[in-house]
């Protein structure tokens, strides 16, 4: 019975698989299939969710390793940006090693080491807002320009781990610095340079003619020798009626001796007089090519007023030879302004002024050929320009490019004073002829005009003037002319910088030939005080003798430097001046604070300020390079 149980349960059993469609060995089968395929499924899944989550590691790692050297990058170019700064400023303040410096060294690993250069001049150009006279009014300072300079920094960061060389970035920069004294930092005061060139004019002199008056004229210049050679200087220096040229390096020793004892213009005494101001030493174009030449007027002669000096000469600065004798209306006894307007560094244009009121043009833009050695017949004629009146021309006037007129601006003062320079003719008797400051136009061709021709600045009037030389004005009106007190003369030769005129100026008082030295700074364009507001002119002297050609020649250029402690406090005025220029200068201009004091002699040969300029920095180009 058991058997046929069993094979009812068996028949059950598969009955009720029947009922479901399957056996039970097929269910086995199907389930554990579903159970593989699911397994892989998630494998896959999981696979494939932690390959993302590599590459998202991985991109994460390589945005954040990406991310960290950006950082170091650009803490290294600021570290490297602000060692050019450091570098700039500490050039500008007179320090002459480099300096290194150590960024961050509290925080492990970030310490950076910057380390500037120091900056270096490559090159030596016109301003664009300064006086374009190559003799420069700053005699032997060599006159302002403009100065290139390069300089870099590199900025490294902390050792790596993997002895590879650490990150690092270098930023090099072009910089230009303006107004900037002409002549090296060790030529911005030039007293042992001068008592050298006096010392050795003497000993010329002494030999040639028998004897040297210390106060006698001296000029020193220094210019590049021929083919690229060394550098030379020299100077040149009057001895009664003779001039007397020596070298001062590289070749120390003398020169030459020049006299004029002709009379050509047949007035019965030597043409060359006596000296009373020094020559300019200037290049011009000569024949083939250019060479260093020394340009004068003819001198005075207290004995034979007007018969005696009526010339300009330009002699070879090597050999002394006679290259050039022109003659003039009366006698010249200011330095010529010998101005380079193209800026190669070679005269374009020669004025010189007489002390019949005359300024008259030589234009050297062109070579002059030469005849039996000197400037050929018909080349280079002096021509009369200007007619200040009959006011005596005793300074060389001031020169500075105009772009904006497509011509050069001219500055001097004429007239005032009693003395033997003057007419006896030309005033009444007992009475001080009144100087006049002009400030002209010279369109390159032609006549100027005349002294009653030029607008006049009223000199007590308070309200701000208009802009005499707006190229919208007519040329008639263009240029304005201001008058001094009676017996008041400018005793130095003018400065033109950024807009700012400033001179000297005399007037007897007293007694004698005592009185008071004025010190006038104004704006070039109108003729208003450059403070803006306030006097034209202060008074630096009281009770000072009658000059002589030596007042106001510049005597040291002094730079100062944000936070020096050797800069003195400017006056009221001259703090609102040097803000007037700033604004004056270029727009590109970048301003540090940096400033130059321009330190003059006085009557009584003490040092005091002609005038504060601002030193407008200009960023001409930057590089960036380094390495990770």
């Amino acid at each position: 019975m058991k058997p046929a149980v069993a094979r009812g349960s068996d028949r059950r059993t598969r009955a009720l698989a029947a009922d479901r469609g399957k056996t039970p060995g097929l269910e086995s089968g199907r389930g554990r299939a579903a159970d593989g395929s699911s397994t892989l499924l998630v494998t896959m899944i999981l696979l494939l969710l932690s390959g993302a989550c590599l590459a998202l590691l991985m991109a994460t790692q390589t945005r954040m390793l990406t991310a960290a050297q950006e950082r170091v990058r650009l803490r290294l170019l600021a570290a490297a940006e602000g060692g050019v700064e450091l570098a700039v400023a500490r050039a500008m303040a007179g320090a002459v090693e480099p300096a290194p410096r150590s960024l961050g060294g509290a925080a492990p690993g970030a310490e950076i080491l910057v380390e500037p250069s120091g900056l270096v001049p490559m090159a030596r150009g016109p301003c664009a807002h300064c006086m374009t006279n190559l003799e420069g009014t700053l005699g032997a300072l060599g006159g302002l320009g403009r100065a290139s300079h390069v300089v870099s920094a590199t900025a490294s960061a902390s050792p790596r781990a993997d002895g590879l060389p650490p990150p690092r970035r270098t930023v090099s920069a072009m910089v230009d610095l303006a107004p900037w004294p002409a002549g090296g930092r060790d030529e911005w005061d030039l007293a042992a340079t001068m008592a050298a060139a006096r010392r050795e004019v003497r000993r010329a002199a002494s030999t040639a003619a028998g004897g040297y008056e210390e106060n006698s004229p001296l000029a020193v210049a220094t210019f590049d020798g021929a083919d690229g050679g060394a550098a030379r200087t020299v100077a040149v220096g009057a001895a009664g009626a003779a001039l007397h040229a020596v070298e001062l390096s590289p070749r120390p020793g003398p020169l030459w001796t020049f006299v004029d004892a002709n009379d050509e213009d047949r007035g019965g005494a030597p043409d060359f007089g006596r000296a009373v101001a020094p020559p300019a030493i200037a290049r011009l174009r000569l024949g083939e090519g250019a060479r260093p030449v020394a340009l004068f007027g003819g001198g005075y002669d207290r004995e034979r007023p007007f018969e005696v000096g009526n010339w300009l000469y330009m002699v070879d600065m090597d050999s002394g030879a006679l290259l050039y004798k022109r003659e003039l209306d009366a006698p010249s006894v200011a330095t010529p302004a010998v101005a380079d307007l193209t800026g190669d560094g070679v005269a374009d244009v020669v004025y010189v002024g007489t002390l019949a009121g005359s300024l008259y043009r030589v234009d050297a833009s062109a070579a002059a050929p030469l005849a039996s050695g000197r400037v050929a017949a018909g080349a280079w004629t002096p021509r009369p320009v200007f007619d200040a009146g009959g006011l005596a021309v005793r300074q060389p006037p001031a020169v500075v490019s105009a772009p904006e007129l497509g011509a050069p601006v001219l500055a001097f003062g004429a007239g005032g004073g009693d003395g033997p320079a003057n007419r006896p003719d030309t005033l009444p008797p007992g009475e001080a002829a009144a100087g006049r400051v002009f400030v002209l136009v010279d369109r390159g061709s032609g006549w100027i005009g005349a002294a009653d021709s030029v607008p006049a600045v009223d000199p007590s009037g308070n309200m701000p003037g208009r802009d005499r030389l707006a190229p919208e004005l007519p040329p008639a009106e263009q240029g304005w002319s201001l008058a001094l007190a009676p017996g008041e003369r400018v005793a130095s030769p003018p400065l033109v910088v950024s807009g700012l005129l400033a001179f000297l100026t005399f007037r007897p008082t007293v007694a004698g030939d005592a009185g008071e030295v004025r010190r006038y700074s104004l704006q070039l364009r109108s003729g208003d005080p450059m403070a803006g507001g306030g006097p034209r002119s202060v008074i630096v002297a009281a009770r000072a003798p009658s000059p002589s050609f030596g007042l106001g020649s510049p005597a040291r250029i002094d730079l100062d430097h944000p936070g020096g402690f050797s800069a003195p406090l400017l006056a009221p005025d001259e703090e609102r001046a040097v803000e007037i220029l700033r604004a004056s200068m270029p727009q590109r201009c970048r301003f540090v604070g940096s400033r130059l004091r321009l330190q003059v002699e006085g009557p009584d040969g003490a040092l005091f300020r002609l005038a504060v300029l601002p030193v407008c920095r200009a960023d001409v180009d930057w590089y960036e390079g380094g390495a990770f």
